[in-house]
């Protein structure tokens, strides 16, 4: 009798245990995405806790932080969550095309509802459209961006804020009234990976606005210095950037994530000549040139 009531505590237990294991998390989704292109847990069983941002058709986004590593896809027909809704999930990780997801869920629980948002991070569309992987499915936001091509294939458009084009997509949402050409929108969605490009999905009419808005981006200049110089140039910026460096011909030759304060950067690989310096924030562009020697 003892030895069969010692056997009943020793199953429940192991029970409790493995219903504990699952609704604790086991990762954060930075530590899903590695910050890298790639997964490095890719078919690898995670558990995480996250707000949902989105909902589709064939799953949800979600976020358990803000900035950028912070989201993730959830390729997951079964359960529908809600928008603001706190989730833990246990799944598989993968990689479909290059886009980071979890599928194949194993648990599930909504832990509560309606919870505020991460705050959706403001990218310049030239970053977005051309190394927007830091920010894969976490929320982001657009501002006064041109709409260039209104009418691309597959429900896309492209929108232009000074600094590059970047693609919108109408996986979560088809616009009405549809983009205009030339317009201005500030956008907000979820970035998603798909056919090896980048692209914002608003989720409803609450995230487009059409037209310029209050304090629109203003084009400046800033100094250098040294100017000439061998090994090094400093420059102070006023918000977070990402500086693109030109050579004398117009060629894009290297492109820089630069965080506020004074920087102090090494272009001793750089070949003698001028370089010219776009500064794109989110509250504008600046502009500056130095010559390399030596």
């Amino acid at each position: 009798m003892q030895r069969t009531i010692r056997f009943l505590i020793l199953i429940l237990g192991l029970f409790s245990t493995s219903i504990l294991l699952a609704q604790t998390p086991t990762h954060t989704i930075s530590e899903v995405q590695g910050e890298l292109f790639s997964s490095p847990l890719v078919e690898q069983i995670v558990t995480v806790q996250a707000i949902v941002t989105a909902t589709g058709e064939y799953g949800y986004f979600v976020q358990d932080g803000e900035g950028p590593w912070n989201g993730v896809f959830v390729y997951d027909q079964l359960y529908t969550p809600s928008v603001g809704d706190n989730v833990i999930i246990q799944a598989e990780v993968a990689e479909y095309f290059d886009n980071t997801e979890l599928l194949n869920l194993s648990y599930f629980e909504t832990v509560s509802f309606g919870n505020n948002l991460p705050e959706a991070s403001q990218q310049p569309t030239g970053f977005i459209g051309a190394t927007g992987e830091p920010y894969e499915g976490c929320l982001v936001r657009i501002y006064n961006a041109q709409c260039t091509t209104p009418n691309a294939e597959y429900g896309e458009a492209f929108f232009d804020d000074g600094s590059g084009e970047c693609k919108v997509n109408d996986l979560l949402y088809i616009p009405e009234p549809a983009w205009v050409q030339d317009e201005y929108y500030t956008i907000t969605g979820p970035l998603n990976y798909s056919y090896e490009e980048y692209k914002i999905e608003p989720r409803s009419a609450a995230d487009v606005s059409i037209g310029l808005e209050a304090g629109s981006i203003e084009i400046s200049e800033f100094n250098v210095f040294p100017n000439p110089t061998v090994e090094n140039i400093q420059f102070n910026l006023k918000h977070d950037a990402v500086v693109n460096f030109y050579d004398n011909n117009g060629r894009k030759v290297v492109v820089k994530e630069l965080s506020a304060g004074l920087i102090d950067l090494d272009v001793s690989y750089f070949y003698p000549g001028t370089y010219h310096m776009e500064c794109i924030t989110n509250n504008g562009v600046s502009k500056s040139s130095f010559v390399k020697t030596k």
